[in-house]
C-alpha cells in the first residue's frame, strides 16, 4: 500500500489575512485539500490556492456536518473522508478554520490514525482566537498566568480555579450540552448554570469580558463588561468567550522564598 502524506494546517480568523507562507505552500501543493470553513469568502480564495496544482482536487468537509445525527458522528465522518485519501496514497492539505489544533476533533483523530497506519502526517500552527483575545485585551499570559478551561468541563467536573489569575472559558456558546447536537445552542438553564458555578469562586458583581474575535478585515472586535449576575443568555453567541479576570492578586509565598534566600521587591 502506497504510503500517503496529511499536512492539518489552519486558516487563522481572518481568511487570507492570517494565513501563514507555510501553510499556503502546502495548501498550493497538495493533491487533494479538504477544508472546512465557516467564512464563505475563504472557500473561493482556498480553491484558487490548491488550483497551482492542476490535478488537485478540492473537497469540502462542511456537507458532513449534517448528515451525522450528532457532532461527534458528524466528525469522525470528516476524518473517515479525509483518511480515504491518505491510504490512496495521496498529498492531502486538510484546511481548518483557525487554529487546527484547537476545538478542531477531526484533525488531532485523523493525525493520529494516520501515524498509526505508517503515513506521514503533520499540523502546522495558525493565529487562533486566543491569539486574537491576547492582542485586542493587551492581556499578557506572562503576568498572573492564564487558566483555560472549556466553559461545559467547568460545569461537571471539579477543577480548581485559581481566582489570583485570569480564567478563560471557551465554547460558552454551547455551555450545559452533552448532547453533542448539531443544533449549536447552550443546553436548557446552561447560563444558569454556569453563572451558579462561578459563583463557588467570584462575587456576583465581579465583571466579566465577553469576547468575540474579529472575522473580517476592518470589523471590530466584540469586547463587552458585564457582571456575572448579570449574564444572559442572550448575550451569548456561537462564537463568544468569557473572560474572567482575576480577583485578587496572589500572596507572596514568604517561607518558601525565605527558605532559599529569595528577595521579592
Amino acid at each position: 500500500m502506497a504510503k500517503g502524506r496529511l499536512v492539518v494546517v489552519g486558516t487563522g480568523l481572518i481568511t487570507p489575512a492570517h494565513l501563514s507562507l507555510e501553510a499556503k505552500s502546502y495548501i498550493e501543493s497538495c493533491e487533494v485539500m479538504h477544508y472546512l470553513m465557516t467564512d464563505a469568502l475563504a472557500e473561493p480564495f482556498l480553491k484558487e490556492l490548491s488550483s497551482k496544482n492542476k490535478n488537485s482536487i478540492c473537497k469540502d468537509l462542511g456537507d458532513f456536518y449534517f448528515k451525522g445525527k450528532n457532532r461527534l458522528e458528524s466528525y469522525n465522518m470528516m476524518v473517515d473522508e479525509i483518511l480515504a485519501d491518505v491510504r490512496a496514497g495521496k498529498s492531502v492539505c486538510a484546511v481548518f478554520y483557525g487554529h487546527p489544533g484547537v476545538f478542531v476533533y477531526p484533525s488531532h483523530k485523523s493525525i493520529t490514525i494516520a501515524k498509526s497506519e505508517g503515513h506521514e502526517a503533520k499540523m502546522l500552527p495558525a493565529i487562533s482566537a486566543e491569539d486574537c483575545l491576547v492582542a485586542d485585551l493587551g492581556m499578557d499570559p506572562g503576568t498572573l498566568g492564564c487558566q483555560n478551561y472549556e466553559a461545559t468541563q467547568l460545569l461537571f467536573y471539579q477543577h480548581q480555579v485559581n481566582v489570583c489569575a485570569p480564567l478563560i472559558l471557551w465554547q460558552v456558546g454551547v455551555v450545559g450540552d452533552v448532547t453533542m447536537s448539531t443544533e449549536l445552542v447552550p443546553a436548557k438553564k446552561g447560563v444558569d448554570m454556569l453563572k451558579d458555578k462561578l459563583f463557588n469562586w467570584y462575587p456576583q458583581t465581579h465583571e466579566v469580558i465577553l469576547y468575540e474575535a474579529a472575522t473580517l478585515p476592518l470589523m471590530p472586535p466584540r469586547i463587552d463588561v458585564k457582571t456575572i449576575a448579570g449574564l444572559k443568555e442572550e448575550d451569548i453567541n456561537i462564537i463568544t468567550t468569557l473572560i474572567i479576570p482575576a480577583l485578587s492578586k496572589p500572596a507572596l509565598d514568604d517561607s518558601f522564598c525565605k527558605k532559599w534566600g529569595v528577595q521579592i521587591n
